[in-house]
């Protein structure tokens, strides 16, 4: 047989050779192959799958992001107000020290106050927190409006001392610092242009909210006794809006 003849007969015997080895192969292993292909269809998601998974997880967020906001605003707040309180604290020691003893502006207990030197202490606070800008009372141009009394009580607030006026849009003239923060001051609780040991603070100012015990509280002059160093607290008259935090709730956090 010539040598075309081998070839062709080789030829055919590898065909035959891998035809078999085919068929097994793909007998063998087509099963496998198949049950692959369908996993991995079953592992895809439709688009309808897709949209209800993202409103799912849209309606979560909804639920939860006000709560995590307003969770981080309070936190800015009581940062805001610790720095105030301590602000404050700072300048009485500094007048205190500068006078060589306490200003008689303070109170002891309720119905014990000392006023007489109320003008002149207010007059060195001023002078220290470096006011830009007086605003008087009721003048809302410059000022926020506060809810009163009887508002907050209606909308079920609290008070510690029903007695006390907390007349702050009517009465207390505003001194704003240069980073926003509001004092009021009481100067007509004894006497036409007297003051008193009485005051507020709203510690950001038009930023808002604008609320009692959540960024505007009410404050008192106070010592403990006689010998002691004059403190700014909230002794005798305290007002918060509903979800609203006392003074001492805010230093302890």
């Amino acid at each position: 047989m010539g040598g075309g003849g081998l070839n062709t007969s080789r030829k055919l015997v590898l065909d035959t050779y891998h035809y078999k080895n085919h068929n097994i192969f793909t007998a063998f292993f087509k099963p496998i192959l198949f049950k692959n292909d369908f996993l991995s269809f079953q592992k895809a998601f439709t688009l309808a799958e897709v949209l209800i998974t993202l409103g799912i997880i849209g309606i979560v967020a909804a639920m939860t992001l006000p709560t995590l906001i307003q969770k981080q605003q309070q936190k800015i707040l009581f940062s805001q107000f610790k720095k105030v309180y301590s602000n404050n604290q700072n300048i009485i020691n500094q007048i205190s020290a500068d006078f060589g003893g306490n200003f008689e502006c303070y109170n002891i207990k309720n119905g014990e106050y000392h006023c007489n030197d109320c003008f002149q202490f207010w007059e060195n606070f001023f002078t220290k927190i470096k006011f830009i800008k007086k605003c008087p009372a009721n003048d809302y141009t410059c000022r926020p409006k506060y809810k009163t009394k009887s508002e907050v009580l209606a909308e079920g607030g609290t008070i510690k001392n029903t007695s006390c006026g907390m007349d702050v849009n009517t009465v207390y003239d505003g001194y704003i610092t240069s980073d926003g923060t509001i004092y009021y001051i009481d100067k007509h609780y004894y006497a036409t242009g007297a003051y008193s040991n009485f005051f507020a603070v709203d510690i950001n100012g038009i930023k808002g909210p604008n609320k009692w015990g959540y960024d505007l509280f009410y404050m008192n002059l106070h010592k403990k006794n006689e010998k002691s160093s004059v403190i700014n607290f909230d002794s005798i008259c305290s007002m918060q809006e509903k979800g609203g935090f006392e003074f001492n709730e805010i230093l302890l956090k």
